[in-house]
């Protein structure tokens, strides 16, 4: 499997063939910092100026310096709330303040007399808007010398969009069998600790097979919610219900299957639910085995940011543990990422490296004990600190094309009827309109209503972009719908093809090449099918480790993909990855 890691770096130059998500946000001229490299840690404090200094401040994204906020007059107030506003947009309902840090990003810091003033006029600040806010960090600057002590403090600034309940996160949490992924979730969701023998796990599973194995074979989902404070709130004294009407913001805990025989389901996991990030579990026991390998080449194929937590850390010395974090650092070299030097142990590496997710292609790693409990506490913090913030103008410019709605799950409620559940993707999809769902075999679509709409049980209005939600249909006698469907707008009806032409990477079969004809089953977004590659570009075959550009062919009916959409290709031991090029939509 380390052949299939391999094949994401250039052999000569050791450089990533794809850009992950962070390095094109990073790269992108008009896309924000999302959030701002964090504090030093007081181990890598000094009076340089080089170590007190942060980026510095941009126009866009959801981070504000603020040297200081002592005594503003009125007008003042008012600019400074209609700034907070606008940051507050920018992160999706979320802001970070530096205060004590100059536009240039030099940490002055303030006396402790003007950081309560500071805080008081934030605090001002934010009520006026039904914001929340709470303190992150806390780094001295003092100078060598001084007798004033100055300060320099990372605000959180939360509030909810208007156009939602909650700001949500999905983290796809994957890994190979017995690291601990469903009991990790089921710390986390119901409160309380393992006690070594799967106790915590039991109430994640969905099936009866799976609570006798202790092995997921299906995607489950299950939230924790945060409040204005950054509590976190969960099932051990509150319903589904109440964790709604108390959270500020939710993150969806998508546990998926390690074993191999389920390596399909773990992939539709990663493709159709898209996750903003992504939690690669590591045994210590264990170690590095074939999954981490493989579930590592899936999330660099598909751009997504990703963690990685090392479970079951107190079976193993201290020694044991640096040898694990140095082994995962080796790997993710491989797929083009670069490791954090240093595990997160405190809150204020926890609030660093939620920052390193999203801009730059530094993956932090944490170590946890679901027995102990140990480290669960950083982990917390981390999925508290999360930001799905991206800019506003891409977001007003998703709500204002055509709604597009990928199904993923499809129920049978009794006195509901047909139910499906997935993710909109651009425009918004109102409760008791009319919309197309198809592709059928032939490629036609159906005029459907849309019933009641629900999120995390919770009955809405409409779904934005962006947004998970389970809808019910009203569908018309002779209609069966299927995983990997769309609902579009009446009069949108979306582009059907049979054949599209990808550029492929492939890692690895067991021949020396592949011909035309190939049959292999591709995974595109939601869809999942059998493509028959019908053409190759300017060669007669395809082989490991060598891009080409191919023209592919559904085998049994047309779908709705997009240029662009990532794709993976897996037939017994072949596996490849690519993007979708061009798309051939159908004449008939």
């Amino acid at each position: 499997m380390d052949f299939m890691i391999s094949h994401f770096c250039d052999e000569q130059n050791h450089q990533p063939l794809y850009k992950t998500r962070r390095q094109s946000i990073s790269d992108s001229k008009n896309g924000p910092t999302l959030l701002s490299s964090s504090l030093p840690t007081n181990d890598e404090c000094s009076d340089s100026d080089t170590e007190n200094r942060l980026p510095p401040e941009t126009e866009l994204g959801n981070i504000e310096y603020k040297a200081k906020l002592v005594n503003p007059t009125t007008s003042r107030i008012q600019h400074l709330i209609t700034q907070m506003k606008w940051r507050l947009r920018e992160g999706q309902g979320e802001a970070i303040y530096e205060i004590g840090v100059e536009d240039g990003g030099i940490m002055s810091g303030l006396t402790d007399e003007e950081l309560n003033d500071s805080l008081r006029t934030l605090r001002t600040m934010a009520q006026a808007l039904g914001a929340s806010m709470v303190i992150l960090t806390e780094k001295d600057v003092t100078v060598k010398g001084s007798n004033s002590r100055r300060t320099v403090v990372e605000v959180l600034v939360r509030k909810v969009p208007e156009s939602q309940q909650f700001i949500e996160v999905r983290l796809a949490v994957v890994g190979g069998c017995d690291v601990g992924k469903s009991t990790l979730c089921g710390v986390l969701t119901q409160g309380c600790l393992d006690d070594g023998n799967g106790k915590a796990r039991i109430g994640i599973f969905r099936f009866p097979h799976e609570v006798r194995t202790g092995k997921t074979s299906s995607v489950c989902n299950d939230v924790i919610g945060f409040d204005n404070r950054g509590k976190l709130v969960n099932y051990a004294q509150n319903s589904l219900e109440e964790m709604v009407e108390k959270s500020s913001k939710l993150v969806t805990l998508i546990d998926l299957a390690g074993d191999a025989k389920y390596q399909k389901t773990t992939i539709h996991g990663l493709t159709g639910y898209t996750p903003h990030f992504a939690c690669l579990v590591v045994a210590a026991d264990r170690g590095i085995t074939w999954a981490t390998r493989e579930h590592l080449g899936l999330i660099a194929a598909l751009n997504i940011p990703m963690f990685v937590l090392i479970t079951k850390m107190d079976l193993v010395d201290r020694q044991g543990l640096k040898k694990i974090i140095k082994d995962v650092s080796n790997l993710v070299a491989k797929a083009g990422m670069t490791a954090r030097e240093k595990r997160v142990k405190t809150k204020r590496d926890a609030v660093k490296a939620a920052q390193e997710l999203c801009v730059g292609s530094i993956v932090p790693v944490l170590a946890v004990s679901s027995v102990s409990g140990e480290g669960f506490r950083c982990l917390r913090t981390l999925l508290n600190c999360l930001s799905t913030a991206g800019t506003a103008e891409s977001r007003i410019q998703l709500v204002g094309l055509p709604a597009f709605f990928t199904i993923e799950e499809l129920y049978n409620v009794p006195h509901v009827g047909q139910v499906v559940g997935g993710m909109l993707s651009e425009g918004q999809l109102h409760e008791g309109a009319d919309v197309l769902v198809g592709p059928m075999k032939d490629g036609t679509f159906e005029k459907i209503t849309v019933g009641s709409i629900r999120r995390s049980r919770q009955a809405v209005g409409c779904v934005n972009p962006g947004e998970a939600a389970s809808i019910s249909l009203n569908l018309p006698d002779g209609v069966s719908l299927r995983r990997g469907m769309v609902l579009a707008e009446i009069d949108h009806q979306p582009p059907v093809c049979y054949e599209f032409t990808a550029n492929l990477l492939l890692l690895c079969h067991s021949t020396k090449y592949i011909c035309e004809g190939f049959q292999a089953t591709v995974f595109i977004g939601s869809v999942c099918t059998t493509a028959i590659i019908t053409h190759i570009d300017d060669a007669d075959c395809i082989r490991p480790g060598k891009w080409a550009v191919v023209k592919m062919c559904f085998a049994y009916q047309p779908e709705v993909i997009r240029e662009g959409s990532p794709i993976i290709l897996r037939q017994g031991k072949t596996k490849g990855m690519g993007e979708v090029l061009k798309v051939f939509p159908c004449t008939q």
